[in-house]
């Protein structure tokens, strides 16, 4: 690390600051951008939260990908809470329907990512 790029300090800015930017740069009013903006970000934010790719790249911000170690001890933490739950009361059954569900989008996740990594590893293997 350079001496002086070990002085300087990153500042993140909010998005926020960039509405009225963009709005005047399209000639669109800014609430237009905001509303476009929150739509893109949900999508992309549904998209993650329900697991349904391993992979998910974004032009100009890059690539999210699920991360096998973390999403396994998930798995194992889920599978611990639904051992602990009374599936016996209405109570227990309300907290068990959507851990179970969860639990299921999980392991299809990691099975994904299982047969990419073996893909992966018989592509290496072929080409060597």
């Amino acid at each position: 690390m350079n001496i002086e790029t070990k002085d300087m300090q990153l500042n993140p800015k909010s998005y926020k600051k960039f509405f009225e930017d963009i709005a005047e740069e399209c000639e669109v009013h800014p609430d237009l951008v905001d509303e476009f903006i929150r739509f893109f970000y949900n999508e992309i934010r549904n998209n993650i939260e329900t697991l349904s790719y391993t992979r998910i790249r974004i032009p100009n911000l890059g690539t999210f990908i699920t991360r096998k170690g973390r999403l396994d001890r998930t798995i194992r933490r889920h599978k611990d809470m639904l051992g602990n739950l009374e599936k016996t009361t209405f109570k227990g059954y309300n907290k068990h329907v959507p851990i179970k569900e969860k639990l299921d989008l999980m392991e299809k996740a990691s099975e994904r990512i299982n047969n990419e990594i073996e893909l992966k590893n018989q592509w290496r293997d072929e080409h060597k």
